[in-house]
């Protein structure tokens, strides 16, 4: 079972490579300020954007793998060597759609400075955790195939800070209360609500996901059961944290009479 400890420094190690990479945005940024013109900031970010998500996402998938042979390293058939799979960083398409998406701030009367940088970072963030994410639920695709494992559940770790703060949204609190349900690491991150960031729209070629209507989201309230399955949201500070089973046979009886059943036991 994968320690608190563990999945801390996890975040902490993606956490300061997201800040690294908004660092570098800031500084091509710094040519630049309200009233610049927003075809030249369109351009500039063109050019250096998407090179920054294929380096610094490289990086976070090796992390993401530490994170994942960690975790794994259990009593029973869960222990040993594994195959290591790397998540590809976000593509380029992907990445230049959220940099067209982001200078529409700069684009009318209202020329939102801030909120174009603040577009811009958050997108960053989710894009360069994008590949360690994607990283961690391909291992344990690898490691239920092999049948190393019976089985892998998810739950979703909140930061202890932001939630002890309260800056973690309700949203991400309700999912994390679920416990270790999930199937997968991206059904752990599945944001629900009537309307999304329009960045979380995008798919890996850049294009508008189906479903969402004009690109323009409204948060994350709930609506009814219907869900949008979506890959974490900007500046999401969540982990996705997994559970490793084994399968046992256990007895019972019914009326009397002997049966078996086969259960999946989680290994601690």
């Amino acid at each position: 079972m994968v320690t608190q400890a563990r999945v801390e420094e996890f975040r902490q190690a993606t956490a300061a490579l997201s800040e690294l990479t908004q660092q570098q945005i800031l500084e091509v940024l710094s040519a630049f300020g309200e009233g610049s013109n927003p075809l030249r900031v369109r351009d500039v970010l063109l050019r250096y954007f998407p090179d920054f998500m294929t380096a610094y996402g490289d990086t976070a998938a090796v992390l993401a793998a530490d994170f994942y042979d960690s975790a794994r390293q259990v009593p029973g058939s869960a222990s040993g060597a594994v195959t290591t799979v790397f998540a590809q960083p976000a593509k380029t398409k992907q990445s230049e759609g959220v940099i067209r998406w982001a200078v529409e701030a700069l684009v009318g009367e209202t020329r939102d400075w801030e909120g174009f940088q603040s577009r811009v970072l958050g997108a960053a963030q989710r894009l360069l955790l994008q590949p360690a994410r994607q990283t961690v639920d391909s291992l344990a695709q690898v490691d239920a195939r092999s049948g190393k494992v019976a089985a892998v559940s998810w739950s979703r770790k909140l930061s202890p800070e932001r939630a002890k703060s309260g800056k973690s949204c309700n949203f991400c609190k309700m999912l994390a209360g679920r416990g270790p349900v999930y199937r997968s690491a991206s059904a752990a991150g599945a944001v629900i609500g009537r309307g999304v960031d329009p960045s979380i729209a995008l798919d890996e070629s850049g294009n508008r996901r189906a479903g969402y209507v004009g690109g323009v989201g409204g948060g994350t309230k709930t609506r009814g059961v219907a869900e949008l399955a979506s890959d974490y949201h900007d500046n999401c500070h969540c982990v996705p944290v997994p559970t490793f089973y084994t399968r046992e046979t256990r007895e019972f009886s019914v009326r009397g009479y002997p049966r078996t059943e086969s259960v999946l036991v989680p290994i601690s």
